[in-house]
């Protein structure tokens, strides 16, 4: 059976792989360009420690093998992350954990096509529909879900860090 990170590569100019703990000093570069974002939750620098807890988190009432961490490489070079849980919160859904780009590397409109990529092939998968978290603060990351067809659908607050921001849930149907 082809695995996402398969089917992802045959359909972008990238090699897409699972990441390991071998690739934690290309995630922490890469998330180190973010900073901007973590500095809406974190009241530091972003720690390597920090920028490489997703390889082992799994979300609440999920299983590892729902989880796709995953890494596109350009030439070698990781370029950008998206973090995939599968049939979570509920079967047909895809929960979009995060998506970081390198954005010397990508251009906003290489960022909305492997966007438009990863959510055909979830379709494709049989998924219905993708649901993510937005922090309320974060416009930039507001911004780019809207404009690749996400719509907001109720607001929240969620703990990070040990502090509660407001967030906002946003979904798409495929």
């Amino acid at each position: 059976m082809e695995t996402l990170a398969t089917q992802l590569e045959a359909q972008l100019d990238y090699e897409v792989r699972p990441l390991t703990h071998q690739d934690e000093d290309q995630i922490y570069a890469l998330q180190k360009q973010h900073q901007a974002y973590f500095d809406l939750f974190l009241d530091h620098r972003l720690t390597k420690q920090e920028a490489v807890r997703d390889l082992d988190e799994v979300a609440s009432d999920a299983t590892p093998a729902q989880k796709n961490y995953l890494g596109l490489f350009d030439h070698g070079q990781l370029i950008a992350t998206l973090d995939l849980t599968i049939d979570y919160p509920l079967p047909q859904l895809v929960w979009l954990g995060q998506y970081f780009v390198d954005a010397e590397h990508l251009s906003e409109a290489d960022q909305r096509a492997i966007m438009a990529t990863v959510l055909t092939t979830l379709k494709a998968l049989t998924a219905v529909q993708v649901q993510l978290l937005v922090l309320k603060a974060d416009q930039a990351g507001r911004d780019f879900y809207e404009a690749v067809g996400f719509q907001a659908i109720s607001e929240t607050r969620t703990r990070i860090n040990g502090q509660f921001v407001d967030a906002i849930v946003y979904q798409r149907a495929l």
